[in-house]
């Protein structure tokens, strides 16, 4: 058996990722050390060295996994998009996905990855440009492609798609996003809600061609 499968090194593995990705989130990267990462993960220092070679590649391939992650959400957010958001329903359609993007982005891991990221942006400007590509970036652009056939339905009224799509998950997430990673408490889902739904009410003034709609 390849030594990649060994069910004892995808395990070490998984422990490793774990355990650091609980460190560096807790204590930054400059204050998680691989003897920090053995002994939460309860191996040895030298298993953790023969996994990843040093602590830079650990903390690369951690930030690697969650845009895979990202990049699996963008997927389903697009078929979400093409098969839910319906015309004859537009306001609840974007209330519903209002509420759910809010609630999925305004989380306690998302925070404490983009504020370990900002912490780090001098040392790992290329994990930052990464993640913005692929995780809030890459939700602006299926956003964008779902407006577009909104408008082409002409449920929607809006010449630029990509600056709607920017201003939808601004006004839904904005506030509470940016107070959390600025003071570090994720406010609560009460407030994340109610600030979703007044920013979908906003959006559907702006951009909603019916009346009735708005």
């Amino acid at each position: 058996m390849p030594r990649g499968d060994d069910p004892r090194v995808v395990r070490s593995r998984a422990a490793v990722v774990e355990a650091a990705t609980t460190l560096f989130l807790q204590k930054g990267y400059a204050g998680t050390t691989m003897e920090d990462v053995a002994a939460l993960a309860g191996i040895t220092k030298r298993t953790v060295y023969n996994n990843y070679t040093d602590k830079e590649t650990l903390f690369t391939q951690i930030v690697t996994d969650v845009l895979a992650f990202a990049d699996e959400y963008a997927v389903g957010l697009r078929a979400e998009l093409a098969a839910d958001i319906a015309a004859a329903d537009l306001r609840t359609s974007l209330h519903d996905l209002g509420r759910r993007l809010a609630l999925a982005i305004v989380r306690a891991e998302v925070v404490a990855l983009r504020r370990l990221l900002i912490g780090e942006a001098r040392a790992f400007p290329a994990l930052g440009a990464r993640y913005f590509d692929r995780a809030p970036n890459q939700m602006i652009e299926v956003l964008a492609s779902g407006f577009r056939h909104l408008v082409q339905l002409g449920v929607l009224r809006a010449t630029d798609t990509r600056r709607a799509a920017e201003q939808f998950a601004y006004l839904i997430v904005g506030e509470p996003l940016d107070r959390a990673v600025l003071v570090g408490t994720v406010p609560t889902r009460e407030h994340i809600v109610t600030c979703a739904r007044e920013g979908v009410e906003t959006f559907l003034a702006r951009y909603a061609p019916d009346p009735r709609i708005r």
